[in-house]
């Protein structure tokens, strides 16, 4: 790796967060390209045909997709690790870093952006309550795993991946949608997870944005 990477990101991609955070927890600098989200610029498209970030310039290559551009954090970057020795406790790593993305992550993110720019032809009347009810019924199955592996994190003692995923969650919900935040009593240990999470210096990445915005 010959040149600094460079991120094309935008602040409030809850995908784009946490690959800052996963840069921010290794230590590493990246440049940040930030765009904006509803004037994309072309040159996005050239290097995603899906139009959609994170991507990752790297030496002449475009690195799509979260959880791709975190396998080549970790490979390129191996301290502090950031997945389990143990294959299989790695696997379970990885399950939880996807039910993340695709239960708590985008059901959040998705109806707040719809409730902010407006529903999709199509989307049913109560498309934004069907996809920010989603995220509390999460609750349950989190706070099982944390109760399983005594926490604090969801493998147990060890930061992973997994948490790093849940950091825009944490970041965002009590701005966004403090209603669907755990209940400390019926959930404490999720309730704790997710202050442990604000509290970590890599939640700042959070909130981090290029210097200079891109538009189309």
């Amino acid at each position: 790796m010959s040149e600094r990477p460079r991120l094309w990101t935008f602040r409030t991609s809850p995908f784009s967060g946490k690959v800052r955070a996963a840069f921010a927890e290794k230590g590493v600098e990246v440049e940040l390209v930030e765009i904006h989200p509803a004037r994309r610029p072309p040159r996005l498209r050239e290097l995603n045909p899906l139009n959609r970030v994170p991507v990752l310039e790297v030496d002449g290559v475009a690195i799509r997709e979260s959880s791709v551009i975190l396998e080549w954090i970790e490979e390129t970057h191996p301290q502090p690790p950031l997945w389990p020795d143990d294959v299989d406790r790695r696997g379970l790593a990885r399950a939880w870093e996807r039910y993340i993305d695709d239960a708590l992550l985008t059901n959040l993110f998705l109806g707040v952006r719809k409730l902010a720019f407006g529903t999709d032809k199509g989307d049913p009347e109560d498309i934004v309550e069907q996809l920010l009810a989603r995220v509390p019924r999460q609750w349950p199955r989190v706070e099982a795993a944390l109760a399983e592996t005594d926490g604090p994190w969801l493998m147990g003692e060890a930061f992973t991946y997994a948490d790093l995923t849940a950091l825009p969650l944490a970041v965002r919900l009590p701005e966004w949608a403090p209603q669907l935040a755990p209940d400390p009593e019926t959930f404490p240990l999720t309730s704790a997870w997710l202050q442990a999470l604000r509290q970590r210096p890599s939640a700042a990445a959070i909130d981090a944005a290029g210097e200079h915005r891109l538009e189309g």
